[in-house]
């Protein structure tokens, strides 16, 4: 964390997951969602990114079975700001520019590229106008209260995982538009999440129950997986009903997609 002081758990889990919503490139009001996400801010080296999963930004290529659609929707990063002249607003701040990654199969060369779950973008003064803040959130006797400045996620707290140790996620399911005024949803911890193994380019996890219905995690794409000590080992992709299965892009994947999108950034400022 961004943050010497020492904090609890819950208030890592709670200030670095931050709720974006999906819209498409041509709602330029950014007031028609079409889906909900998560994501964190990365503080590597002085630079901040926003770390997200791929299928909310390429919100149709994970639909499509044939062709890719390269249709970038745009992700928006709910501030909890409310503009004091205007109890009713909440400020959004929108971004673009993310980066991917792609895997092709050199023995199959005409076979489409398959995307990997993962984007991140570099994120400029114009996106850090207004604060990111907290909601109120109440867990087990622990509170966090409205209006607190929300935290990054510092590189130095990125860890492969461990067999011997349990994860958490936490984020907002449930998400909804009320009376197209008030936004609704249901505040979530994931607990107890065990890691199994590596499966190809995902961290296989065990929710501690078998997962009935993906409703409850849906909305949770993009968060952070973090350990109990409060690091972060990879970015929550998707799960599994009828399974205990949750998928998670490794955090070293990040690590290299954050390290590509800052060379390719400096290139642009030749």
């Amino acid at each position: 964390m961004q943050k010497a002081d020492k904090i609890s758990l819950l208030e890592v889990l709670v200030k670095t997951s931050y709720l974006t919503q999906i819209t498409d490139p041509d709602n330029k009001e950014l007031d028609k969602p079409v889906g909900y996400g998560s994501g964190f801010i990365v503080d590597y080296d002085g630079m901040k990114f926003f770390v997200t999963a791929d299928h909310n930004v390429h919100f149709d290529d994970y639909r499509a079975t044939e062709q890719r659609t390269w249709k970038d929707y745009v992700v928006s990063i709910f501030n909890n700001y409310t503009d004091p002249n205007n109890f009713l607003s909440t400020g959004i701040t929108p971004l673009g520019g993310f980066y991917y990654m792609e895997q092709f199969h050199l023995d199959k060369p005409m076979e489409m590229s398959r995307p990997l779950d993962v984007s991140v973008c570099k994120m400029k003064p114009v996106n850090f106008q207004l604060p990111f803040l907290t909601d109120p959130v109440d867990f087990t006797g622990e509170s966090i209260k409205a209006g607190e400045a929300k935290l990054t996620i510092n590189k130095d707290c990125f860890e492969e995982p461990s067999l011997n140790e349990r994860y958490l996620v936490f984020g907002k399911i449930k998400v909804n538009l009320v009376d197209n005024i008030r936004l609704a949803w249901e505040n979530t911890l994931k607990e107890s999440l065990q890691f199994v193994d590596q499966v190809g380019d995902f961290l296989l996890f065990n929710a501690p129950h078998e997962i009935t219905d993906g409703l409850v995690w849906a909305g949770l794409s993009g968060s952070p997986v973090m350990s109990e000590k409060g690091r972060c080992v990879g970015v929550l992709c998707d799960v599994l009903e009828g399974s205990r299965a949750i998928w998670v892009m490794p955090i070293a994947r990040v690590k290299m997609l954050i390290e590509v999108v800052i060379q390719q950034e400096r290139q642009k400022e030749k």
